[in-house]
């Protein structure tokens, strides 16, 4: 598989290798790559790495690629299993005595993948206080670290101390997806200053990665005095392997302490009926971008934070209680799953009835990956909050109080690009805002302003409504509000299909290309872009306790939203049709789109109704008499009309004439000729609907054309008559049988010589063409015609090259 680099991975992975020559001829700092989560920083490693690795000046190198995760260590070492271009196969060392194995005993080369606690001490070690073992005293081991903060490594001067202990020459290169915090100087210190940075707001700007907006939705906590819930949550997290019994048990309390202030029942039942009310709804908003496939798939995905273990187990049964329907015993099925590590010996019944074996568990990672399975929520307490990259997941449900560099990352779980998604939403039950800010305050100026990651969902809402007032602003003077507060089981559909044909008219104002700044930038261009926005941060917001304070002065602000995006999606399934009429391709995003509608107005057949009150339910033009016509022209929506005719028009149009070149193109500029005066206003819809009856009637009657030669033409004879009639005084001067004669020469000629992959090769296309011009002089064809014929019947060939060439000119 090919993957090309996007800009910023192009103009950074070089940048790499020459601090790193540099430091291993010094002091073994490289530096740090600074780039935001989601931005491709895995693929960026494979190539830093590759290219290290075939420096000459390093001598064949030994790369170690060192996270703090085991699943992270598994995720990083899948992608650079995956890469083609790695000069030799990584391997994927499993305890501490392998590593100083292979340490020790290489010489060069190796990519070798572990985690930064196998460069721990032995127990015998630490008893002693003795230093690491010194591993290997060579200058071309490159260490590459992965999210270098203290946050992530309990003692970073640990980290560095064993790391210099075990390889003193080793160079250290760093990659990150958040800031280096200020306090964090020693990071600085152990691999040096920022070799590239690619900040969140540039990341979003090109496209690689969506904003992240948060939601408080604060579950009050019992707290007792002098109870910080961070520090709590960080003892909560140390693992417990390798500690002493003291160490153990402060471990242990704190994580008895986080159960008792975020796991009380009372709050583990307010927080799932929350979070029942708020998937619900999210999930149906997202639907429009995100969607199901036809496999019936889950509407994008969610991940859900919990402070503990056993805190996710309470939110699960919460949930199973509320909607049991979402519960499978089985791991390759239900709706929602817990993923967390667990200890077969010493965890409790409870966590062992979610444990998963380690494929299980990559099944489950893989169906929260996969967005055509049903799987909406993913129940996590530590796992999979650094570098799990599952681009349909664009809600995290947070419920512990994380901070920094930790917040960040976790956060950034819903800012990867995915179909339609343009915002991921980050929910908070707990306090997280200042955590936030201070998190913040560690990057960019630009990000500071741009807020990418944690804008509160405060200016959603400020969008919204401003969104909301744009559209209103839009179809001022077009009495919208009227048709809809109509009585009528079809009130709803009626006021969606006049306004939509108000916006697509080309009469209304602001509809007409030649008095616009910005042609493309026609009144119902603006309408279904703002409609467009408009539901984005609906989908953001909508679910927000403050939405209604936003909209205190319109007491039917939801419907007119409903209203809205229904009639973009009307819009929507207009342009899609027209596109289908002319034979062009409906873009993905638009057919996923299309697709996940809950829009009245499609539902009912909002397009075919059209037909249907004109008697035309077939949509079939042979059946337009006069008095059909004339109730289309007097319909309430004249322009809808005249596009779903024109559309039925061109479909058959190109049915007629899908292999006759010159009746192709004849038609074509015939109705783009109507199409542009009624878009000049020279035409009325009425007018316009009369002319394309016209035209429909003379399409229908081309069909049949080949019937009044003697003998009948077929329709491959008729396109090469039609090439060889379509020039100056040939057909006055030759008549219409000498030309007919000549079309059946041409078959037969066609059918004689035509060979495979003629249109490749240059000597059959010459023999072909000698035999065009000894067909037309022997039948007196006007010389000074003779070129533009031959091309003409050359291009119509071609146009047959694929059927005719495979299989033959067919006798019919």
């Amino acid at each position: 598989m090919k993957r090309n680099a996007t800009p910023h991975q192009y103009h950074a992975d070089p940048r790499a290798p020459d601090p790193v020559h540099r430091a291993s001829a010094s002091d073994g700092k490289a530096g740090v790559v600074w780039h935001t989560q989601g931005s491709g920083k895995s693929e960026e490693m494979v190539l830093t790495t590759t290219m290290v690795m075939r420096d000459p000046a390093l001598l064949n190198p030994t790369v170690v690629v060192v996270t703090d995760r085991t699943d992270l260590d598994d995720q990083l070492y899948s992608t650079f299993q995956e890469s083609e271009i790695l000069p030799e196969t990584p391997k994927q060392v499993v305890t501490r005595a392998e590593l100083r194995e292979e340490l020790a005993a290489k010489r060069t080369g190796g990519i070798l993948f572990t985690t930064l606690q196998k460069f721990g001490k032995t127990k015998e070690e630490r008893e002693s206080g003795t230093d690491h073992p010194m591993l290997s005293e060579r200058r071309n081991i490159v260490v590459i670290v992965d999210e270098a903060h203290r946050s992530h490594y309990d003692d970073l001067n640990g980290l560095a101390r064993h790391l210099r202990d075990a390889l003193p020459h080793a160079t250290l290169l760093a990659f990150t997806g958040t800031p280096i915090s200020e306090a964090d100087r020693n990071t600085r210190e152990v691999f040096g200053d920022y070799i590239d940075v690619y900040d969140l707001k540039r990341a979003a700007d090109d496209g690689a990665t969506v904003k992240v907006y948060h939601e408080s939705r604060v579950i009050q906590l019992v707290l007792d005095h002098d109870v910080d819930p961070t520090t709590i949550d960080e003892e909560a997290d140390r693992i417990t392997e390798g500690l002493d019994d003291t160490e153990r048990r402060r471990v242990e309390q704190a994580v008895a302490t986080m159960n008792a202030m975020y796991g009380a029942p009372a709050r583990i039942r307010d927080l799932a009926a929350d979070l029942v009310d708020h998937w619900e709804a999210r999930r149906e908003r997202m639907k429009p971008f995100v969607g199901a496939s036809e496999s019936g798939g889950a509407p994008g995905k969610a991940m859900v934070v919990c402070a503990t273990r056993e805190i996710c187990v309470r939110v699960y049964d919460a949930l199973r209680e509320l909607r049991p329907e979402w519960h499978s015993d089985e791991f390759e099925k239900g709706t929602m799953k817990i993923v967390f590590s667990s200890n077969s010996r010493k965890d409790s019944d409870a966590l062992l009835a979610h444990a998963l074996t380690d494929s299980r568990r990559k099944a489950v990672i893989n169906r929260a990956k996969d967005p055509d399975d049903e799987l909406e929520l993913l129940i996590v307490n530590n796992m999979l909050l650094t570098g799990f990259d599952a681009p349909p997941i664009h809600t995290m449900y947070l419920d512990r109080p994380l901070k920094g560099a930790n917040l960040m990352q976790a956060l950034a779980r819903v800012n990867r690009r995915f179909r339609g998604k343009e915002d991921g939403l980050l929910v908070g039950y707990a306090p997280l805002t200042e955590n936030l800010q201070r998190a913040i305050a560690e990057y960019t100026e630009a990000d500071q302003r741009d807020r990418t990651l944690g804008q509160d969902v405060e200016r959603a809402l400020d969008e919204l409504r401003n969104e909301y007032d744009i559209l209103t602003g839009i179809l001022r003077g077009f009495a919208w509000e009227p048709l809809l507060d109509r009585p009528g089981p079809r009130a709803f559909v009626d006021a969606a299909l006049k306004t939509a044909n108000h916006l697509r008219d080309p009469r209304t104002k602001g509809n007409d290309p030649d008095l616009l700044d910005d042609p493309r930038q026609t009144l119902g261009r603006r309408f279904r872009d703002h409609a467009y926005r408009l539901e984005r941060f609906w989908a953001l917001a909508g679910s927000s306790k403050e939405v209604g304070e936003r909209f205190a002065d319109t007491p039917a602000w939801k419907r007119h939203i409903q209203f809205f995006v229904e009639v973009r999606a009307y819009m929507a399934k207009l342009d899609a049709m027209e596109r289908e009429a002319r034979g062009l391709p409906v873009a993905r995003d638009v057919e996923l789109y299309l697709s996940q509608l809950t829009s009245s107005v499609v539902e009912t057949g909002g397009v075919t109704d059209l037909f249907a009150e004109a008697g035309l339910e077939t949509a079939d033009l042979t059946h337009l008499t006069d008095a059909l016509v004339a109730q289309l022209q007097q319909s309430e929506t004249p322009h809808l009309a005249a596009e779903a005719l024109r559309r039925l028009v061109e479909r058959r149009m190109r049915e007629v004439t899908r292999h006759n070149i010159v009746r192709q193109t004849t038609f074509s500029e015939r109705l783009q000729d109507l199409m542009v005066r009624y878009m000049r206003q020279q035409y009325t819809s009425a007018e316009l609907i009369a002319k394309l009856v016209e035209m429909a009637k003379d399409v229908m009657a081309d069909a049949s054309r080949g019937e009044k030669f003697d003998p009948p033409l077929n329709w491959r004879e008729l396109a090469f008559y039609d090439a060889v009639a379509d020039h100056g005084t040939a057909r006055s001067l030759m008549g219409d049988e000498v030309l007919a004669g000549i079309a059946r020469e041409l078959v037969a000629e066609v059918r004689r010589q035509l060979k495979p992959d003629w249109i490749a090769r240059e000597s059959v296309r010459a023999r072909l063409r000698s035999t065009i011009k000894r067909l037309l002089a022997r039948n007196n064809y006007p010389p000074d015609q003779q070129k533009d014929a031959i091309d003409l019947v050359l291009r119509q060939m071609e146009h047959f090259a694929n059927e005719w060439s495979v299989n033959g000119v067919p006798n019919d």
